[in-house]
């Protein structure tokens, strides 16, 4: 089966409408992995219980779960049954509240031990200085001074019109906050996908003669209109990246050590100025499709190394992977990812290796399977999650 209808038998699970034609296919599914069996005992209780109303204990049941669970993994490596582990941590949770719905008041839960991502909104800073907020829910269009229009909005993406009359390098800077993304379409029909916490600097039109300069602070995926008179570049504090037509991803977030390339297709040349002069270039580097170049901003140097660039694009689908990553790289794309604060005051943990592939869990779902699965304490006061 594929992930579409594994996710419509497991939503089906979690509401209780699941048919016991369709649990033999969820349990099958389930137990084509050897590292699975621990997870198929607990749903076949769990499927009893909710369906024949037995009784069990249900911390012992959980506890039970767990020890299995941890006998799987290894003392600094999860091995990718984290993202089945994910799942069941779930089922846990949803499954007890579920059984428990009558006794449990909401009310009486403490406002500290709620976690609430911030919704702030995406906004567009155009060449006057006036800012703007763009709702997604909205389309709307971005006019001159004059009442021309040079931008459409269409929910979530913002496409530039090709022709405006407009003769001048006229700059926009768009604005995603983290917990958003957004989609961009340049005049030339280059389309950038905008990750958590970017801001992009471009002209609303790019002039004949001139090369296509945007700038970038944070993340972006670029599917670059091909044009060899005009070479396009992406220009970081650290790193310059030139291109004529490819798809490539970018990282460059501000608080992090290091920032990467990975060429999906085509091919990219990165180079990095003297001294900020920009017509002396220095440390040019020709990366190839499959390859990562990451390059540490305390030094300059830049390392190469070839990926799965499957990993560092499936953001763009609502997906995070990970693999091999510390904890610490984890919480801050976590972070970044769901608009919340979270702080780690374990050292050890921060280094530990992980594997983990997430797609439709919730902040709060994520951060307790860390505790169930890998005994890790954690506390929520005044909406950030505290690690200790």
């Amino acid at each position: 089966m594929n992930n579409k209808k594994i996710n419509k038998l497991i939503v089906k699970y979690l509401s209780n409408s699941i048919s016991k034609k369709k649990w033999n296919k969820l349990s099958d599914w389930f137990r084509m992995s050897e590292n699975n069996q621990a997870f198929i005992e607990y749903l076949e209780i769990n499927y009893a219980i909710d369906h024949i109303m037995l009784e069990f204990n249900t911390k012992k049941t959980k506890e039970s779960v767990i020890k299995k669970i941890r006998k799987e993994k290894r003392s600094t490596y999860v091995k990718s049954v984290f993202k089945y582990a994910a799942v069941v941590a779930l089922f846990v949770s949803v499954g007890y509240l579920y059984m428990n719905k009558d006794i449990i008041d909401p009310n009486e839960i403490s406002a500290n031990e709620l976690l609430i991502p911030k919704d702030e909104a995406i906004t567009i800073k155009l060449d006057d200085g006036t800012i703007k907020v763009i709702n997604i829910n909205e389309d709307s269009t971005l006019k001159d001074e004059n009442g021309n229009t040079f931008g459409l909005q269409n929910e979530s993406e913002l496409s530039y019109l090709k022709h405006t009359g407009i003769e001048n390098l006229v700059y926009n800077t768009l604005n995603i906050p983290y917990g958003k993304k957004f989609d961009l379409v340049l005049s030339d029909g280059t389309r950038v996908y905008l990750n958590s916490g970017t801001t992009i600097r471009y002209p609303i039109k790019f002039i004949e003669g001139l090369s296509r300069d945007v700038f970038l602070e944070g993340e972006a995926y670029f599917d670059v209109e091909q044009d060899k008179k005009h070479p396009f570049i992406v220009h970081t504090d650290e790193m310059n990246i030139r291109v004529l037509g490819t798809k490539f991803n970018v990282s460059h977030y501000l608080d992090d050590n290091t920032a990467s390339t990975v060429l999906v297709e085509g091919s990219v040349e990165l180079f990095s100025d003297q001294d900020g002069d920009e017509t002396i270039e220095t440390n040019t580097t020709l990366l190839k499709p499959g390859f990562k170049a990451e390059w540490n901003k305390s030094n300059n140097d830049v390392s190469l190394e070839n990926v799965d660039t499957r990993i560092y694009t499936a953001w763009i689908d609502g997906k995070l992977i990970f693999r091999n990553s510390t904890f610490r790289h984890i919480r801050k794309t976590l972070a970044r990812h769901y608009n919340v604060v979270i702080k780690n005051s374990n050292t050890e943990l921060d280094v530990q290796l992980f594997d983990a592939t997430f797609d439709i869990e919730t902040i709060d779902e994520i951060i307790e399977t860390f505790n169930k699965s890998y005994a890790i304490k954690y506390k929520i006061i005044n909406n950030e999650v505290l690690i200790y």
